[in-house]
């Protein structure tokens, strides 16, 4: 079992604007898109898909995921600019910093910047439990969120987002992907 690793900390990373092959530069900046979504001028210049995320009115469950989200890859460079948005957009959200788990993601960044210079701290853990990720926040405390694997079969993902923002009780993101993935095999 490996050792748990230490936060990390480090520089600074702007978020550089995917180019038409989705691979980012980066040399240039961009703000983070209000909401979570990007409308593309063109085909040309079609920005990142929106967040698929699914969230529960209240946002702060104690012992339980707050919602799940389902990133279309493993770059977490890519893809947690819009999970931040799709977070801020809620009344008196603003996220501070995130906490993910190592193996979970690649190009993890140090920092991230979103509107206005806002800095977001991202840190990882080997030591949280996997498929999840943690968001402080100012004001609404820590959000628990589903992390479903990018490569995950449609329907069981959005069962699993459904479930993590509906759920009652203290359901781990393991439990609800186990289930979701046994509910899928059932309605196959």
């Amino acid at each position: 079992m490996p050792e748990p690793a230490a936060p990390h900390h480090g520089t600074t990373t702007t978020l550089p604007p995917p180019s038409a092959n989705g691979s980012a530069s980066r040399a240039r900046t961009a703000p983070i898109p209000p909401g979570g979504t990007v409308s593309a001028p063109s085909a040309i210049l079609a920005g990142p898909p929106a967040p698929r995320v699914s969230f529960g009115p209240a946002l702060n469950r104690h012992g339980a995921v707050d919602g799940g989200w389902w990133p279309h890859s493993r770059n977490a460079l890519t893809e947690l600019p819009g999970l931040i948005a799709a977070l801020g957009s809620r009344p008196g959200v603003r996220v501070q910093r995130l906490s993910v788990h190592r193996d979970d993601w690649d190009e993890i960044p140090h920092r991230l910047t979103a509107d206005a210079g806002h800095v977001i701290r991202v840190d990882w853990f080997t030591t949280i439990p996997r498929h999840t990720l943690s968001v402080t926040t100012a004001g609404k405390g820590t959000i628990e969120v589903l992390v479903v694997p990018p490569g995950t079969a449609e329907g069981t993902a959005v069962t699993a987002m459904n479930m993590a923002a509906t759920g009652r009780g203290g359901a781990q993101a393991a439990d609800i992907l186990t289930a979701s993935q046994a509910q899928g095999r059932l309605a196959a």
